[in-house]
């Protein structure tokens, strides 16, 4: 069984979205603005799993998105 992953990043946000690398750190940047502007401790080039799942409409479950959860 694999553990659920607390934070996911940059390049889980870019593959995620599809987005381009440079653009998910911007991605990245601007939610972890978000999290430090309601006073929670924030780590560099990495967002809360939970965080992505509450803001993003209809994403449930990151880990089945992800391309290692995916069946080859």
């Amino acid at each position: 069984m694999r553990k659920r992953k607390m934070y996911l990043s940059v390049e889980d946000i870019a593959e995620l979205f599809e987005l381009s690398v440079s653009f998910a750190y911007r991605v990245v940047e601007r939610m972890n603005a978000d999290l430090a502007s309601k006073n929670y401790y924030v780590i560099l080039g990495r967002v809360p799993t939970r965080y992505v799942e509450d803001k993003i409409y209809g994403l449930e479950h990151v880990e089945q998105y992800l391309k290692e959860d995916k069946a080859v």
